[in-house]
């Protein structure tokens, strides 16, 4: 995933066709919430909202395995101090089918908002 995807245009296709299902409901979340929905951030098949307030702070769904197509869905809480990144990670779903995540969506980004939303800097740990 750091590299981002170096397939052809098809493979491309096969793999980021899958996240425009869950794509009216997390529009429709982002709205709710006013945050911008992120999509293939870093040229790999993802949907993502980042956005800051104390912290900066992300819920993203993001291609787990090209091969299976599997999916998973964290969220993330962090902050840079004294020259060093602070973080808070959740993994919420791992590696499941695009079926799965959509039995629960709704669900499963509020209760990852409510969450994530809740982290204060003293409950993040040092990246390192």
């Amino acid at each position: 995933m750091a590299n981002g995807f170096h397939g052809t245009a098809d493979s491309w296709e096969r793999i980021t066709k899958p996240l425009t299902l869950l794509d009216p409901e997390l529009e429709a979340f982002g709205n709710g919430k006013g945050l911008a929905l992120g999509k293939n951030t870093k040229n790999w098949p993802d949907r993502e909202f980042r956005w800051t307030d104390r912290l900066g702070r992300l819920i993203q769904i993001f291609l787990e395995s090209e091969s299976h197509l599997t999916w998973t869905l964290w969220i993330c809480a962090y902050e840079d101090r004294d020259n060093q990144r602070y973080w808070r990670t959740k993994t919420l779903k791992k590696a499941v089918s695009i079926e799965q995540l959509q039995r629960n969506l709704s669900g499963d980004l509020e209760d990852g908002w409510r969450e994530v939303t809740g982290w204060k800097s003293e409950v993040l740990y040092s990246a390192k």
